[in-house]
């Protein structure tokens, strides 16, 4: 019989225990074993230990009262143990990386088969960002004792823009860049500024090598808030150091760039410095950002006027308001007196009215400081106007109280009255082209009629009398008269029913309530009850129970035998003029009884 080999290497006990069991049998032997074993031997046996061991464990049997609570109430853990976790995320991340480079991997996306693929650059983004939370309570271990890998952030985010490029076909590109989360530039600069203090790098020297690493990357783009938050932690003679550096240097190659660019971290930063440690630079260093963001002329001006520097003021007014104008594309001369900021200026933001509002009071009190009372009287008028020109009584009291030379009037109620035309009335583009513009209606004559007396509710009445009945009952001849009428109609049914619609089809399906009025709707409609003959309603609810049935659209002209539309008019037209709807249902019996779906969509909303 031949004798049988010992094994080569055998497995020693321990490593048997932890091939053999689970986890949690393995911490159900070492409850019951610590409990058997009496301290002495606990203490030889954990003697035979590497000293971090022992720490961990004897930090976990018994924990020394005045230990530093953990940060992030974790257990002890040893070095080893870390240095594991340390390679294991630093595998997650390969693997990520890998999957980047693959031309049919998880970040190259097609949403539909017609559509033309791109690079998920976002997902590769966020799924780094998760495996950067979790190596940041390591990262200081790590670089300590020199954890493997140790190349650091900089060479690894290099190897995902090769890795990333590589997967993409000639007609794929990474559209927006790579652009880091916080967690992960946080990680960056926390390694890189480990490394500068061994190297015995100052601060300034730190901020120049991460410059210089953005300036590697092709694709990777640190996040803002992450440079900008990690820098203005640092110590106060750190960011001397670094304001120091980029006095210097501000006109070189490296930094000019990035200082004189308001999207980047870094000249928020050197702002943010300048204004802490070198006050007296930091007026004169934000007036040159105006042109590019004018939003920083306000907090000049507020520092200039509490000094009451009028004339200073005035110029930085000035260079305020042009880079605002020049933001917002207004290629015309803007004046204070004759047109409104609100008119000329399409604010998008909420943000951008409230600035701009503070910028026309700094104006104002600049005006009233060079004893300009009329431009402070107009600018008055046009900060009212920024946050209340949908509030037509708060409007007419503006121009009444404020006095204002005739020419300035005219200018500015013209420019408000222009811009409530502008956000009034109904735009809707229609298969037939764009209807006939009207150059008055009956929003403006309403307004008309409140400024001018002599005008008043009998004009008013008179004027849209006669333009009801002269409608004609055809859409395509309507022009813009048809969705003006919609909106009278709307408004009307509103005062009169305080919500409650009589016609309910007619109301959704036919007004079509349009949101571009709706922020005058409460001036407007009071002024409209105020103002409208009494049976106002009533006349136009007869032009459309008249008129109706041409309305309703064709049930040839349906596209796919999608009859809804044609289902939902006629059900406002029984609501409205039951005769009508007879009518024309016998008529489409006779001409369109072989549409099975139109039947069906109209038994679906109970018409027959």
């Amino acid at each position: 019989m031949a004798r049988q080999k010992k094994p080569t290497k055998a497995l020693d006990t321990g490593q048997q225990i932890l091939s053999a069991l689970t986890q949690q049998e393995i911490a159900q032997l070492l409850n019951v074993l610590l409990e058997v074993l009496p301290p002495d031997l606990q203490a030889r046996s954990l003697a035979q230990l590497s000293e971090d061991t022992q720490q961990t464990i004897q930090r976990i049997l018994a924990p020394i009262p005045d230990d530093p609570p953990q940060a992030d109430d974790s257990q002890p853990t040893s070095i080893a143990k870390q240095a594991q976790t340390w390679a294991t995320l630093w595998k997650a991340w390969n693997k990520i990386v890998s999957e980047a480079s693959q031309e049919d991997g998880k970040y190259i996306v097609q949403e539909a088969h017609w559509e033309p693929p791109y690079f998920d650059a976002t997902t590769l983004m966020e799924d780094l960002e998760g495996i950067a939370v979790q190596m940041q309570p390591l990262l200081r271990t790590a670089f300590e004792h020199e954890f493997a890998p140790s190349d650091g952030f900089v060479s690894a985010l290099m190897e995902v823009e090769v890795e990333a490029s590589s997967s993409l076909e000639d007609w794929v590109e990474i559209t927006d860049g790579l652009l880091l989360k916080h967690h992960l530039t946080n990680a960056l600069l926390q390694w890189e500024w480990l490394s500068a203090h061994q190297q015995n790098w100052d601060a300034y020297q730190f901020a120049q090598h991460i410059r210089e690493c953005e300036l590697q990357f092709e694709q990777i783009e640190l996040e803002r808030d992450a440079i900008f938050d990690f820098f203005a932690q640092l110590s106060e003679s750190e960011q001397r150091c670094i304001l120091t550096g980029l006095l210097t240097d501000v006109e070189t190659d490296q930094w000019q760039q990035e200082l004189n660019s308001t999207y980047s971290s870094w000249q928020r930063l050197y702002l943010h410095l300048i204004e802490r440690y070198a006050p007296e630079r930091y007026l004169d260093s934000l007036r040159q950002t105006i042109p590019q963001r004018w939003e920083n002329g306000l907090l000049i001006l507020e520092a200039l006027l509490a000094e009451q520097k009028y004339s200073e003021s005035l110029i930085i007014v000035q260079e305020t308001l042009q880079a605002l104008l020049s933001f917002k594309r207004v290629e015309v001369d803007w004046s204070p007196e004759a047109t409104l900021l609100i008119a000329a200026v399409n604010f998008l933001y909420s943000e951008e009215q409230k600035n701009a509002s503070q910028l026309l009071g700094y104006y104002r009190q600049v005006a009233a400081g060079l004893n300009q009372t009329e431009r402070s009287n107009a600018l008055a008028v046009q900060q009212i106007a920024i946050a209340h020109w949908s509030d037509w009584s708060a409007m007419f009291q503006a121009f009444t109280n404020t006095p204002l030379s005739d020419s300035t009037y005219q200018g500015l109620f013209q420019s408000w009255r222009n811009y409530v035309d502008r956000r009034t009335k109904p735009r809707i583009w229609r298969l037939y082209g764009v209807p006939k513009s009207l150059d008055t209606w009956w929003v403006l004559w309403l307004i008309d009629s409140i400024a001018d007396p002599q005008k008043g509710a009998t004009w008013f009445q008179q004027t849209i009398t006669d333009w009801l009945s002269q409608l004609p009952g055809d859409e395509r001849q309507l022009g813009e008269n048809y969705d003006v009428l919609k909106l009278l109609t709307k408004d009307l049914i509103e005062i009169q029913n305080k919500g409650k619609h009589q016609h309910p089809w007619f109301y959704e399906v036919v007004i079509r309530p349009n949101e571009s009025a709706m922020e005058s709707n409460s001036s407007r409609q009071a002024y409209l009850k105020q103002y409208a003959p009494p049976d106002l309603l009533d006349q136009v609810m007869n032009y459309w129970k008249t008129h109706l049935k041409a309305f309703v659209p064709r049930p040839e002209a349906a596209k796919g035998s999608e009859y809804g539309a044609q289902a939902r008019w006629m059900a406002a037209l029984k609501e409205l003029s039951p005769s009508n709807y007879e009518t024309l249902l016998t008529q489409w019996r006779e001409v369109h009884r072989r549409r099975s779906n139109l039947w069906k969509a109209m038994q679906e909303l109970g018409l027959n």
